[in-house]
């Protein structure tokens, strides 16, 4: 590894340090993530994440204008570099370089859920996602069995694949202006 830690763009020693200190006081590890968001007219909606923006409308046929992603689009790339990520620094850690890494998504919604409307066919009438593929491809030097264990330690503690896939508690408040 080099000289400053770093391996496949991953700063290995600012991340061990942060490591260590959550082992040496878990409480630390515990930890809130806030982003805002404002209604922009129409469909169209922005959010502020830290000092970033990120914008989105929804496609022609749900009453939008197209004109950027939509968050359930968004919720797909967040999987897929949360996966990416996991794969990096995991890689990174495990010594191994890694030259190309690409994650393909699908996910699957029935929209008569998100209408209103129920029991229509054989469709699971659920306004989300009942299921999300993706196709993960690594390029790397190391074994086939390195690659799949650093895969299978990515996936395993993606914290966005885990939130898709369990239960969230969900609390929403409403504040009325006049």
């Amino acid at each position: 590894m080099a000289d400053n830690d770093m391996l496949n763009g991953v700063d290995v020693e600012t991340f061990n340090a942060t490591v260590n200190a959550v082992t040496d006081n878990p409480a630390q590890g515990a930890s809130s993530w806030k982003v805002t968001t404002k209604w922009n007219g129409g469909l169209k909606t922005e959010a502020t994440i830290r000092d970033f923006s990120l914008n989105f409308d929804e496609p022609f046929p749900i009453g939008g204008q197209d004109s950027t992603i939509s968050p359930h689009e968004t919720v797909l790339a967040c999987y897929g570099a949360c996966l990416t990520v996991g794969i990096s620094l995991n890689s990174a850690l495990r010594g191994i370089e890694i030259r190309g890494l690409e994650v393909e998504l699908e996910g699957f919604i029935d929209l008569p859920g998100f209408l209103g409307l129920a029991e229509i066919g054989d469709l699971q009438d659920m306004p989300g996602f009942h299921t999300v593929k993706a196709k993960i491809r690594i390029e790397s030097g190391a074994s086939k069995e390195e690659i799949q264990s650093v895969y299978e330690r990515a996936v395993k503690f993606s914290p966005v694949g885990l939130t898709l896939s369990q239960p969230v508690k969900l609390e929403n408040s409403l504040e009325h202006a006049s």
